[in-house]
């Protein structure tokens, strides 16, 4: 039976989606409680990992150490970089990198000394998911609400499609473990944009049951 270690952005999300897993248990490690259950003949153990790198990296290696995933699949929330995308529209992360690593010559800028220069999401599961725009994630901890600020991701990623704070740490990790994974992003916002605020607090109106509806689309494939 395959086991899937889900990574949500948000309480909300994980309240909503814990509420459907069959035979569900529940377990503290690190500060953080996993959801364990099944959805059909798939065995699922959720998790809120926190914003930023370091809490993704610790919930991914749990995920991986702990409750031996053999999949990660990341659904969060992204500001978008890109003026093909809009509000709501979700982005599979084909690729994915630092916004925020520099290690000097002779690394490329976004890449941690020794590692590669981008992550890549599970490419036969990226190959089901057409539907969807697909591309870059630039990932980093810094939230992004300034335009000098997307202007210089754009500048040093030109195809980066939207920004988040835990992808690549999640990639890193499972490239480290030789784990595969998948992430997919809900853009919430356009970071620079005069209302930019209100465009987030709008879109968690509905945010919580469109990600669990791809979520449960997501999981048929894999």
């Amino acid at each position: 039976m395959k086991h899937i270690g889900l990574m949500f952005a948000m309480q909300k999300e994980m309240n909503f989606f814990a509420s459907i897993l069959q035979d569900l248990q529940q377990q503290t490690i690190h500060k953080c409680t996993f959801y364990t259950g099944h959805i059909g003949d798939k065995i699922i153990t959720a998790v809120v990992s926190g914003m930023g790198k370091v809490n993704a990296a610790l919930c991914t290696s749990d995920l991986i150490k702990v409750f031996n995933a053999d999949i990660i699949l990341n659904i969060g929330i992204s500001g978008g970089i890109d003026n093909s995308l809009k509000i709501g529209d979700f982005v599979v992360g084909k690729d994915i990198v630092y916004h925020d690593v520099w290690c000097g010559n002779p690394y490329k800028y976004g890449q941690v000394q020794g590692l590669p220069e981008v992550y890549h999401s599970e490419p036969t599961l990226v190959a089901k998911l057409k539907k969807y725009k697909q591309g870059l994630l630039c990932c980093g901890d810094f939230f992004v609400e300034k335009d000098d600020k997307l202007q210089e991701i754009k500048k040093m990623f030109p195809s980066g499609l939207a920004v988040d704070m835990e992808s690549a740490a999640i990639a890193q990790t499972c490239f480290l473990y030789n784990v595969p994974f998948l992430s997919v992003r809900q853009i919430s916002d356009v970071p620079g944009e005069e209302n930019q605020a209100e465009q987030y607090v709008t879109f968690w109106d509905n945010a919580p049951k469109n990600s669990i509806n791809t979520v449960r689309e997501i999981l048929e494939i894999i």
